[in-house]
């Protein structure tokens, strides 16, 4: 059994490493565990625990939605938080994207589940995990950090395929994450 997900691969490896070393700089001394940029995900559908029947069947179920999809652009947008101000748990940058995200991720979500390949379908807010929060000290300065305008904003990224990840958990460490497929976005409009 391997430990699979299907996710878009995030590039703007520099700028997230940048964005995250400013924040982890004005928030000093709180415990939050940092991201790897290296790692940056954007997951669209967790599976979970799978066979390799399955991870195939995975793989074949990605290949025949994304070939109805054309290629498009997500943005990365404000951070923000999950819980709230008083109890962060979860820092994250915001993701925008058009119709077609979410087009493609309900289908793919629809025909995971048919197969039996996802339990339920959780609703979907874009987002990159920058950090997970274990207790946060200074929550103004925090506050602050979040409404800095214009401080939050990254490249845009064109995205062109999908991916079918393992995820290796290792104790101690942060998970490592194996490509297992690659799915084009291929459709062409006549």
């Amino acid at each position: 059994m391997k430990r699979m997900f299907i996710a878009i691969e995030v590039q703007n490896n520099k700028a997230l490493a940048d964005l995250i070393a400013s924040y982890s700089s004005v928030l000093a001394g709180e415990k939050i565990r940092w991201v790897d940029p290296s790692n940056m995900h954007l997951t669209l559908a967790f599976l979970g625990d799978i066979d390799e029947r399955q991870q195939e069947e995975a793989a074949q179920l990605l290949e025949e939605t994304t070939r109805h999809f054309e290629p498009f652009t997500i943005e990365f947008t404000g951070a923000g938080l999950f819980r709230n101000l008083r109890r962060p748990r979860v820092l994250w940058l915001g993701i925008e994207a058009g119709d077609t995200l979410y087009k493609m991720r309900s289908v793919l979500c629809h025909r995971l589940k048919e197969a039996g390949l996802l339990d339920e379908e959780k609703p979907f807010s874009p987002h990159l995990t920058l950090g997970r929060m274990k207790r946060i000290e200074n929550r103004e300065r925090l506050s602050d950090l979040l409404s800095e305008p214009g401080g939050h904003k990254l490249p845009p990224q064109h995205v062109s395929e999908i991916i079918l990840y393992e995820s290796i958990l290792r104790e101690g460490s942060p998970p490592v994450y194996r490509r297992a497929a690659e799915a084009e976005l291929r459709y062409h409009s006549p």
